[in-house]
């Protein structure tokens, strides 16, 4: 399924939880929605867009599995049937027989659970990274799980109870510090872990079935490489060779060819989402001819990011960036959800590149001047912000280095790297996948389970200048070898000939924006400064101004934080973001 709500207090209010999952959904996407009810309480479900994990329930239990996690102990036919629950039985009477292995007999994002219909006993299980992320509310009186934070606070009556530390995190940070989430009583349930919850005594027992400790690989850099493009290879065969239809995502960089060399050489269609036609949408089609898919260009109006602020808001959560959903609207105009598979590219920055290591300054950006990591920087660094009152930052420094604590008593070289990346709501990219996966049948092959623990073990030098990627992508990038990435380099070749490309492009389109006064965008993206400049957005800012009411308390006196310079640009964003939130949740008219 999509997503879940249980309450251990029965829901007797009809339609109401169906009502709860539907609302973070348009009138047009809104799913079917299954509900339960009995004396261990009310669950709903919403249908599951990934083909073989309908519900299923005996006399015993419910179980549900939500997402589409490849099942490495048996084949996968059945992801070719529509409506059916074969996988859903398949993980169950697995788990029933107590043969199970979480971290290696489901590969990717899942989360489960299974309700003990007799004795009201709940057991829920997150995947290795908490890629779909559990969230709970217990009390004296209640337990109530989702999959979906805003669902569980509308279900639970929590909905008012803001936590003013967590929204000027996400206004900072653009994530909410792990476990808190944007509501004062609702926390996020740990990655990795089974889960038991007794109705009897309350308890609710958590164990760790996986924790990415930093244990170095014995396998060389070559070794390590050529296992990487294996394992890649293996996720994306084991779902190819089930299906029909499939589709990506391409762009003009590395991590889409690399991806299209791997779908060699099965039909398919090729999707690049742009403003217009531009330097990135023109190496996107060389790179579909070169690798044979079929390119299909949509372009976006300028300011759509403006467009879908609160659309994308109530479909990824809040606490998460909305902006990260980049195929909302396309998903329809593009039909993706009748693919069998859609594959993307996301996370291998992340994991395999060092994308949340800090660098020395300029490191990475001069001819020759290799990448660098920083040793003078702490996610324990005290939060300074003129902005915000000290009583609310100093809240915040201690809960960033609480979950920094936490990292640094399993990883000790690279705590301030996983900081960002365990779990994965801490990376302020996942939203992306919590969109698409709503939306259609997407596989992200750099989230697989071999991946995410070979992340783990090897060292961050490795990760750096793209050392272990090259190695293992160069094969992959040779047909493309004389193509240019977006940026202006050469994937094919190491880090030091992008050393010496790269700062010449940089300038280069400097130049063009200062002398011919243009700001031509080369890349997939647009412009921010344009979105956030525009009529569109102005108008937007000043519709949820009312939304500021909840945060005045904690805004140092005389300071107008909506129209401040001293926020980013995209701090800016997350505001905006924030009073939606706000002016939602105190009734205003949307």
């Amino acid at each position: 399924m999509s997503d879940f709500i249980y309450s251990k207090i029965k829901v007797n209010k009809d339609g109401f939880l169906t009502k709860a999952i539907q609302s973070i959904y348009e009138d047009k996407d809104k799913p079917n929605v299954i509900e339960y009810h009995g004396p261990w309480g009310s669950l709903a479900v919403s249908r599951n867009l990934y083909h073989g994990f309908e519900p299923y329930e005996d006399d015993e239990y419910i179980a549900i599995v939500i997402g589409g996690p490849l099942l490495m102990y048996q084949d996968n036919r059945f992801i070719r049937n529509t409506d059916s629950n074969e996988g859903t039985k398949s993980i169950y009477a697995r788990w029933k027989q107590n043969k199970i292995k979480w971290d290696k007999d489901l590969n990717g994002p899942f989360a489960i659970l299974f309700i003990n219909k007799l004795s009201s006993e709940i057991t829920f299980i997150t995947d290795l990274m908490s890629f779909i992320p559990i969230y709970k509310l217990q009390t004296k009186d209640n337990f109530v799980i989702s999959t979906h934070v805003d669902v569980l606070a509308k279900v639970s009556g929590e909905r008012d109870r803001i936590d003013p530390v967590s929204q000027v995190d996400f206004i900072l940070h653009g994530i909410v510090t792990y476990p808190y989430t944007m509501y004062k009583n609702i926390r996020q349930v740990a990655p990795a872990t089974l889960h038991k919850y007794d109705n009897v005594t309350l308890r609710h027992i958590e164990n760790s079935y996986w924790i990415p400790y930093e244990k170095h690989t014995d396998l060389s850099l070559d070794e390590v490489a050529i296992q990487l493009r294996q394992d890649l290879q293996n996720y994306i065969n084991y779902i190819t060779n089930e299906t029909q239809n499939i589709a990506q995502f391409i762009s003009g960089g590395e991590d889409s060819r690399t991806l299209s060399a791997l779908l060699q050489p099965i039909k398919r269609d090729a999707f690049i989402f742009i403003d217009e036609m531009n330097l990135e949408g023109r190496i996107a089609k060389k790179v579909a001819d070169i690798y044979g898919a079929d390119l299909k260009v949509y372009t976006r109006h300028k300011y759509h990011y403006a467009h879908i602020l609160p659309t994308c808001s109530n479909l990824v959560g809040s606490g998460s960036q909305y902006h990260h959903a980049h195929t909302y609207g396309f998903h329809r105009k593009c039909d993706l959800q009748a693919y069998d598979a859609v594959f993307g590219g996301l996370f291998s920055d992340a994991l395999l590149k060092g994308a949340r290591i800090k660098k020395v300054k300029r490191s990475g950006q001069l001819p020759f001047k290799k990448e660098e990591k920083r040793t003078d920087f702490s996610n324990a660094d005290h939060i300074d912000s003129d902005l915000f009152s000290e009583s609310i930052l100093k809240l915040l420094t201690k809960r960033r280095r609480e979950h920094l604590e936490y990292i640094s008593s399993f990883r000790k070289e690279s705590a301030e790297e996983w900081f960002e990346l365990w779990p994965s709501s801490m990376n302020m990219n996942i939203p992306n996948i919590h969109a698409n996966r709503r939306l259609f049948r997407s596989y992200e092959p750099f989230m697989s389970n071999d991946v995410v623990k070979l992340s783990a073990q090897i060292p961050q030098s490795w990760k750096l200048n793209r050392r272990l990627f090259h190695i293992m992508a160069k094969p992959l990038l040779k047909p493309s070898k004389w193509l240019r990435h977006g940026d202006g380099w050469f994937p094919y070749y190491s880090w030091h000939l992008r050393s010496i490309t790269v700062p010449f492009v940089i300038l280069k389109r400097k130049v063009e924006r200062e002398l011919l006064k243009t700001n031509k965008v080369h890349g997939p993206w647009g412009s921010w400064q344009a979105v956030v400049a525009s009529k569109d957005w102005v108008k937007m800012k000043e519709k949820y101004k009312k939304g500021m009411n909840p945060l005045t308390a904690i805004i140092e006196k005389d300071k107008d934080l909506i129209d401040n310079n001293k926020l980013t640009i995209l701090q800016q964003v997350n505001l905006v973001q924030v009073l939606y939130f706000n002016s939602k949740i105190n009734g205003v008219e949307l």
